[in-house]
């Protein structure tokens, strides 16, 4: 009994030995190939230190591979870093503080959205083509770091650097997302697939034939007038309402009559395809009046924001050759 106890005791220690050599090796060269393609990256130090503490480093077999994992690892740090603004404000009564805190917890909401529809864009389903161009990527992940500097730009406006830079800067998002557009532009240049030339008729090449044809023929569905004669006397009003419609699908247009709309208008997220026309440029115009010197975050001073997608007065700002009677200022970067 004790021999068989022996012989069960020293098979035991081999079967352990063997998964100790088998397993160390693996590690190693998972260590080393993380490191290789992280070197790839303008800042390897975070791809190297998130994929090292993140349950292992999967070796890709293609760039486009990399791209999905640091996509999923700046979207991994910008939820964390969402949620660390969260908390953060819980307890705070500055005011600037806590204006500074609202635009960003928005700005990292819309960071996080652009990550992961970059993320379903460019992970084709088994036998399936990517759903959006390397274009599209490139441009969703500029907006996503553009994000991260605009509230990084509030809290120096507002002058509490210090309170928001250590809640964020531990993740290392604005790297990682640097990272994502460095990968994304060598697979961009190579495929020069990114085609936003127009045809002969002016539009550009990805507009749906639905669309074109409602840029020629435009209805709307509100209209926005100072004299009272529309639904609505102020855009944002108009644009609220178009917010809580049930049904999403297709272009919401909203007709700007001429006229001077002193207010600055805001397009929540999931307010998709809005469509603002007017009299043209000289006739209708938004402006607004709020200043970093009013106590206004960069993020809040906009004429016009929008955090939802297919908004197309950013879209179509040069677009007279389609919509010659639309012309409606807006604050550059939009």
């Amino acid at each position: 009994m004790n021999m068989m106890m022996q012989k069960l005791s020293i098979l035991f220690l081999h079967l352990i030995l063997l998964v100790l050599l088998c397993v160390h090796p693996l590690t190693t060269v998972a260590d080393r190939n993380s490191t290789d393609w992280c070197d790839k990256t303008p800042y390897p130090d975070p791809c190297k230190c998130y994929f090292k503490n993140h349950n292992g480093f999967q070796q890709p077999t293609q760039l486009s591979e990399f791209r999905v994992m640091l996509v999923e690892a700046a979207m991994d740090r910008a939820i964390s870093a969402r949620a660390e603004l969260t908390n953060s404000g819980k307890n705070c009564t500055d005011s600037k503080k806590q204006a500074v805190l609202a635009d960003c917890i928005d700005l990292y909401g819309d960071t996080i959205m652009q990550l992961n529809r970059t993320l379903h864009g460019v992970s084709p389903k088994a036998g399936a083509a990517k759903s959006c161009t390397d274009f599209d990527a490139q441009t969703w992940l500029s907006t996503a770091l553009t994000n991260t500097e605009t509230c990084r730009r509030g809290s120096s406006d507002l002058n509490v650097t210090d309170f928001i830079t250590p809640i964020v800067s531990n993740t290392k998002i604005s790297h990682l997302i640097s990272n994502c557009l460095a990968v994304n532009g060598a697979l961009l240049t190579a495929g020069n697939k990114g085609n936003t030339t127009a045809n002969q008729k002016g539009f550009p090449t990805w507009l749906s034939r639905k669309d074109k044809r409602l840029l020629r023929a435009v209805r709307a569905n509100l209209v926005v007038a100072k004299d009272g004669s529309g639904h609505f006397n102020t855009v944002q009003a108009a644009i609220d309402v178009a917010g809580r419609r049930k049904v999403t699908s297709g272009r919401f247009v909203i007709y700007v009559k001429r006229g001077i709309y002193q207010e600055n208008i805001n397009v929540r997220l999931n307010n998709d395809d809005i469509m603002l026309v007017g009299d043209g440029m000289r006739s209708t115009i938004i402006t607004g009046g709020r200043s970093v010197q009013g106590g206004y975050t960069t993020y809040n001073s906009a004429t016009a924001a929008s955090d939802a997608s297919a908004f197309t007065v950013g879209k179509f700002i040069a677009g007279t050759a389609w919509l010659p009677r639309t012309g409606i200022p807006f604050t550059s970067g939009l």
